[in-house]
């Protein structure tokens, strides 16, 4: 029942619920191809026309990006706002939030949990709170290809989109002996 359960709460969102992303395309923000945002994310409809994202980007599960700032307001009867622009192939982690003005360069990792309250450049893995760069893209890349040298690599029938089963689950959990692995 778990997988026909799957199946149509899919089918469900794909042809009866509407695109968040439509609306927030209608009201300005500008999005390229190839952009994920997981489930909990939200881009900042109030100020959306602020946010530029470019290709090849994902937003991990509860991501936020946050275009304006009313914590001015009561005070000084205005509300700060500041554009929020991010590079081609970025990916950032889960429950992290991207604050008014900053810039997320090209080929950009943040880690999960980040709060994003300066710009990071280029070729950067980022993370923390605030979010501080902590090496090169590249870099890291290498380490973690790496590392998939030496843990299981499991291809996409070991996911929720194939519908995994139970003893799929049991099998990944007990080869991944070091506590990792890497999944399609």
């Amino acid at each position: 029942m778990g997988a026909l359960h799957a199946v149509l709460r899919r089918s469900y969102n794909r042809w009866f619920r509407p695109n968040p992303l439509d609306e927030l395309r209608a009201r300005g923000l500008i999005v390229g191809r190839n952009f994920k945002m997981l489930d909990g994310g939200s881009l900042d409809w109030s100020h959306c026309w602020h946010i530029t994202i470019g290709d090849d980007v994902t937003m991990a599960p509860g991501v936020r990006i946050i275009a304006h700032d009313a914590s001015t307001k009561m005070h000084l009867g205005y509300t700060r706002i500041g554009k929020v622009e991010i590079g081609d192939r970025v990916f950032i982690g889960a429950a992290s939030i991207v604050l008014p003005g900053v810039r997320i360069g090209t080929n950009v990792v943040i880690g999960a949990g980040s709060v994003v309250s300066k710009s990071i450049p280029d070729n950067t893995v980022a993370c923390g709170n605030p979010a501080r760069a902590v090496g090169a893209t590249d870099e890291w890349l290498v380490r973690k290809r790496r590392e998939m040298g030496t843990v299981p690599c499991f291809g996409e029938e070991y996911t929720s989109r194939q519908d995994v089963t139970e003893a799929m689950k049991v099998e990944m959990n007990s080869r991944m002996t070091s506590g990792i692995g890497y999944v399609v």
